[in-house]
Parts: structure tokens; C-alpha cells; sequence
């Protein structure tokens, strides 16, 4: 199986689309699986998407449970598969049960599209760069949210910590440019 992949959870419904329906034409014996975050509130919305593009295989987990503001609800998307009689064999109510009687006591918070998740997403970075921009922003004195959205103009992707310095240190260079001219 190879997987689009949105770990920045800042894919809109047609990009994973295209994406899916790409690898699904050049890939033509290969299975195709998605991925989606809920940064932007979009994480059933581009799983329908790569499931109308071919996908075969699509992620979910319970009440959503995953980073940034979280995944698939996997309750949901059944929930919505069966309204669009798409349901592949999902009971539904065991799910529901499941997401609120197991994962409800063991999940200390509900994750949801919050200030954060959202920067990440419009930004289109990877979640570990959030907490580095916070920090070195609140070093330097540089709005996190400004590092973040730098780096997804540089299409910085995970592995690339070593950027958030720098980016942060340039901002406030060119800030301190504007006062001074």
C-alpha cells in the first residue's frame, strides 16, 4: 500500500483528490491508502475525496486521537460512509459505544482544530515544528505564528527543525530593518 500522507493536516478536499487519483494512474497495481489530519477541519471531508479518487485503504482512529488537532474521527467517518451508503461493512453503534466508553476515560482532552492546529495547517508544516517556534519565538521575541507560516512558503518538511532558528532569527532581522528604515 503507498499512502497520501497529510501530516500537516493542510490539504483541501481536491488536493486529496489529485494526489490519490495521481498515484492511483501511476501506480496502476498498487493499493492507495490516505492519511488525513484535522488541522483545518477537513479530515473527513479529504477522506471522502480520496475515497471518490480510488483510494483503497483510508486512516481513522477513535474520537479522532492523533496529533495536531488529530485524525479521522473513525465513529464519524463510519457514521458517514453509512449515510452515503458507501459503509463498508462498519457497525456504526459499536463504533460510537467504543469512542465514547472507551477512548472518552482514557483521553484527557478531545482534539479539535484550535489556534494552533489551525497555524500548522495554514502554514502546511508539520506539527513538531510548533512547539521549536514557540520556544525560539518567545527567545527572540518573534510571533510563532509568523515562524510557521516562513516555513511553509520554504515548504520546510519534518526533519528540517534546524530551519526554525534560522527563519526565526531572519524575521526579526527584517523586522528590525522596517523600524530602523
Amino acid at each position: 500500500v503507498v499512502y497520501v500522507v497529510d501530516s500537516a493536516g493542510a490539504m483541501l478536499p481536491e488536493d486529496a483528490y489529485a494526489r490519490v487519483k495521481a498515484l492511483k494512474g501511476a501506480l496502476a497495481k498498487a493499493k492507495v491508502g490516505f492519511h488525513a489530519h484535522n488541522n483545518l477541519g477537513l479530515a473527513i471531508g479529504n477522506t471522502l475525496a480520496a475515497l471518490a479518487a480510488g483510494a483503497d485503504w483510508v486512516d481513522g482512529t477513535l474520537r479522532g486521537y492523533g496529533a495536531g488537532a488529530g485524525n479521522a474521527p473513525t465513529e464519524v467517518l463510519a457514521a458517514v460512509l453509512d449515510k452515503a451508503g458507501l459503509n463498508p461493512g462498519l457497525d456504526v453503534f459499536k463504533l460510537l459505544d467504543a469512542a465514547e466508553y472507551v477512548m472518552g476515560p482514557i483521553l484527557h482532552f478531545q482534539p479539535y482544530p484550535d489556534r494552533d492546529s489551525i497555524a500548522i495547517g495554514y502554514a502546511g508544516v508539520y506539527s513538531t515544528f510548533l512547539l521549536h517556534a514557540k520556544r525560539i519565538g518567545k527567545e527572540l521575541g518573534v510571533d510563532p505564528l509568523e515562524i510557521l507560516l516562513e516555513l511553509g512558503r520554504r515548504q520546510a518538511v519534518a526533519g528540517q527543525e534546524d530551519w526554525i532558528l534560522r527563519v526565526a532569527l531572519e524575521l526579526k532581522e527584517r523586522e528590525a530593518g522596517a523600524l530602523a528604515g
